[in-house]
């Protein structure tokens, strides 16, 4: 008993020593971006931008390339919905949603102390600069993951924006019964926000159609994109749909098995366009997958005290305390 305690004081001191050495070095590359422009995030840049056009009544959309700064690349309802971003100060938008992302990071790991080692991860550092939706769409996976009723309705919307959770959904509906109606919410909100769109403005989803197809069609390794990009082929279109694939397959194994751990990652993958930065959502992996060992150990348990008949195995999307 001695040593284990011996043995997890020296991991936590460890873990200590590397949660500062990660904070330092993100403070470091916080102070470079400072003296470069202030802070501004190139990702977060573009939904200001579709917030601002929204208001203006200008285009949403325009041939773009991988890599073309200020592109907006999803349904034009979403542009709508971030013009409350274009009206304040640029710099202090940046700095707030910079904020959140970090408090999605702590989420996403349980502790600050593991939010400091999680800051030694390069794709993190990159997704603090640039600053796209891959954190908060993370942390509303999590939550519906364990249950939360707020995750499973915003999924429908995530998979709107980044498509890869959409491979929750049939995770969370085979797992956990009691997320199933929120889930049936937040489709029907989604449809109805997207249907009125289409019915006031549609000019907007043939525009995003026609977006849709050229990106598609462009080519993903682009000389100036570099090694930010992770490709499986040189095509866009079929990269995304192998990437998916092989994702789908994925969660079918999660859903067998009852991993959680495994349709989170399935689904952080299963983005568009696979920057390195997209990488920053499996900081929340190991804490997942954590908990669900811890579940299935303390399932075993029970299951090895009783007499009766052997009780169903719970799957870890149910985990939430009741």
């Amino acid at each position: 008993m001695e040593r284990l305690q011996r043995r997890r004081a020296w991991i936590m001191a460890a873990t200590w020593v590397l949660a500062g050495i990660g904070t330092a070095s993100v403070a470091a590359l916080m102070i470079t971006i400072i003296q470069h422009d202030g802070g501004l995030a190139y990702d977060l840049h573009a939904y200001i931008l579709a917030g601002r056009h929204a208001l203006e009544g200008a285009p949403l959309y325009g041939e773009m390339q991988i890599g073309d700064p200020g592109a907006y690349r999803y349904p034009p309802t979403f542009a709508y919905l971030a013009i409350p971003l274009a009206l304040p100060p640029e710099l202090a938008v940046t700095w707030a949603y910079r904020a959140a992302c970090l408090a999605c990071v702590r989420y996403l790991t349980g502790s600050w102390r593991w939010t400091g080692v999680a800051l030694l991860f390069e794709p993190l550092q990159i997704e603090l600069v640039s600053l796209n939706l891959t954190l908060p769409i993370a942390a509303a996976a999590r939550a519906a993951l364990r249950g939360s009723p707020a995750g499973a309705a915003l999924t429908p919307t995530t998979g709107a924006l980044k498509y890869g959770t959409v491979l929750l959904l049939p995770f969370l509906w085979l797992r956990n019964k009691r997320v199933r109606g929120p889930i049936l919410i937040g489709l029907a909100v989604l449809a109805g926000a997207f249907g009125l769109h289409a019915v006031l403005r549609p000019n907007d989803w043939t525009a995003y159609a026609v977006s849709l197809v050229q990106q598609s069609a462009s080519i993903n390794q682009a000389p100036f994109v570099g090694s930010q990009l992770l490709v499986v082929v040189p095509s866009t279109l079929w990269d995304f749909v192998l990437r998916f694939a092989i994702c789908a397959a994925m969660t079918a194994v999660a859903i067998w098995r009852g991993w959680g751990w495994l349709a989170f990652t399935a689904a952080a993958l299963a983005v568009p366009t696979l920057w390195v930065a997209r990488l920053s959502a499996l900081v929340g992996v190991p804490r997942l997958w954590w908990e669900d060992a811890t579940l299935r150990a303390a399932w075993r348990r029970q299951a090895g005290e009783r007499t009766g008949p052997r009780p169903r195995e719970p799957g870890p999307a149910s985990t939430q305390p009741r």
